[in-house]
């Protein structure tokens, strides 16, 4: 999959060393991004995403960097229901490049896999991701106080397909 700047592709096994490297960021961790203790443990999770159709590597279209990751989530609500992760390498944040990646992977999850909702959840201090999901047509829908680990409130966020289809017209 692409998009004007980036590529989004399966894991391959050198992606572990620029994961592991992204998810040392202390911003990702407030944000609640799974982190990893080794580059072994990141290698373990990419052999598990390369098999997921849904998970991708966030790669720079000019010159082949690693950039982050996007994953729509089966997170066993029902069919057509799926959850959006995604995190961006610092050096790349407010270029736009979260908002390319969301709008392609919301293409390929109502396109290809016939989603009905894509929902996201986010914390509430994490203002850059809430303007990223607001770019791409996500309807904010409340605030779970206090519910993430950290005590911090989680805002809940969600994009219909019926929603999306008139957003790309």
């Amino acid at each position: 999959m692409e998009t004007k700047d980036l590529i989004l592709r399966n894991w391959q096994d050198e992606d572990a060393k620029p994961l592991y490297e992204m998810c040392l960021d202390n911003t990702l961790r407030k944000n609640g991004v799974h982190f990893y203790d080794s580059i072994t443990d990141c290698q373990n999770t990419i052999n598990y995403w390369k098999n997921d159709n849904g998970c991708k590597a966030i790669i720079d279209k000019r010159n082949h960097t690693f950039v982050g990751f996007i994953n729509l989530g089966d997170m066993n609500r029902y069919d057509g229901y799926m959850e959006i992760e995604y995190a961006i390498v610092a050096e790349y944040r407010n270029k736009g490049y979260a908002t390319q990646a969301v709008k392609r992977i919301l293409d390929y999850g109502f396109k290809e896999m016939n989603l009905s909702v894509i929902a996201a959840w986010v914390r509430s201090h994490n203002e850059e991701s809430t303007r990223v999901l607001e770019k791409c047509s996500f309807t904010f829908e409340g605030r779970l106080r206090k519910h993430a680990r950290d005590k911090s409130d989680i805002l809940c966020y969600s994009v219909l397909r019926e929603e999306w289809e008139k957003s790309i017209v």
